[in-house]
């Protein structure tokens, strides 16, 4: 059996065995701005209709008619279906509250009560079942983002470890093995074995210098951030077969170590996503400043997305290429925003304050 549709104000279920109070109460909530669903008496009854309304809270009477009370249905309704419950009740025995509390309810209300008394309980009950939404849902998200650090970080260990074995290993066996034929037939060396091991000894160097460009460009660290942004751009050029126009202001100066990585990390991901997936022509980026504000910004005109499609994976863990850019940005106190349409391309803006080297954060 399918729910009825309803809008989408704050749905209460009311549970309550004594028929004018329910009554009463339902006439309340709904007086203040939210819908009653149910309601009904039996803690049984109370199950079913929270499985299938799925309500933002239930009211719940602790002392119910038949084999199931208040409690025992407020702990299997925040067991199965996450569901808050607040509880009323006329009786506070201290073994009742000590009960109750193991269902972890989102407040009581003591009857008699005013209705100015349930309003408060009720607005208080969902800010925190927001709070307690939003809490899980960040982490999960970071749950997520770990396992995938950890991922990343086996995978870039082995992709150095076979870097290091495939290249640097033969490079250095090559050596070796010529160096052996040279102390071994020392009259007869060949006239280019020494020239041979010279440009093998060159060739290694330049593996070491594509790998540690491949872990870090230094024209980060020596240069700093806009011809970091520079060469990385070009870079995706020449691999995606698109252009990239890059904006920049003027007297940049160093920024900050932290924001200059972040910023560079951000352009980086963004820049694979938009040739993995975006197909475009041209690519914009642009660094300024606004007051006192940092924004970068990436743009292209690409085939765009579904941004609420998106959200939702990098929420649940799907994508977590934007949750890595999020995180680099709330590292270095700034904001992450992506708008994208589907066939009107895309921008990735990221919001920091303005830091030069030195200024504390």
């Amino acid at each position: 059996m399918n729910a009825p549709s309803m809008s989408k104000s704050r749905k209460i279920l009311i549970v309550e065995d004594e028929a004018i109070v329910l009554r009463d109460i339902a006439q309340q909530v709904l007086g203040m701005g939210y819908q009653v669903v149910g309601p009904c008496s039996l803690g049984e009854e109370a199950i079913g209709l929270a499985d299938l309304w799925r309500p933002d809270l239930v009211l719940m009477d602790i002392h119910l008619a038949g084999a199931v009370d208040g409690i025992s249905a407020a702990q299997t309704i925040r067991q199965q279906f996450g569901i808050p419950v607040v509880f009323l009740t006329a009786y506070a025995a201290d073994d009742i509250l000590e009960r109750a509390k193991l269902t972890e309810p989102f407040g009581y209300v003591l009857k008699p009560f005013s209705e100015r008394e349930l309003k408060t309980v009720l607005a208080m009950a969902l800010y925190k079942r927001k709070a307690e939404a939003k809490l899980l849902t960040t982490t999960r998200q970071l749950q997520a983002l770990s396992r995938r650090v950890l991922e990343v970080q086996e995978q870039e260990r082995r992709r150095v470890a076979l870097e290091l074995h495939d290249e640097l290993g033969q490079s250095l066996t090559a050596i070796k093995i010529n160096l052996q034929l040279g102390e071994r037939f020392k009259d007869q060396v060949p006239a280019d074995l020494y020239q041979e091991n010279i440009r093998i000894v060159e060739e290694a160097l330049q593996q070491v210098r594509t790998l540690a460009t491949a872990l870090r460009p230094s024209v980060l660290d020596d240069l700093g951030l806009a011809p970091a942004l520079k060469w990385v751009a070009e870079q995706s050029a020449n691999r995606g077969g698109f252009e990239v126009q890059f904006h920049h202001e003027r007297e940049l100066g160093r920024l900050a170590p932290e924001i200059e990585t972040a910023c560079f990390r951000i352009v980086q991901e963004a820049l694979t996503n938009i040739s993995r997936h975006a197909k475009p022509s041209k690519v914009q980026i642009n660094l300024c400043r606004e007051a006192d504000d940092m924004v970068l910004t990436v743009s292209d005109d690409g085939l765009g997305f579904d941004t609420a499609a998106m959200l939702e994976r990098a929420t649940t863990g799907s994508s977590l290429g934007v949750l890595g850019m999020r995180e680099r940005a709330t590292l270095v106190g700034g904001q992450l925003d992506i708008q994208s349409q589907p066939g009107e391309g895309s921008v990735v803006e990221l919001r920091c304050p303005w830091r030069t080297q030195g200024e504390a954060f």
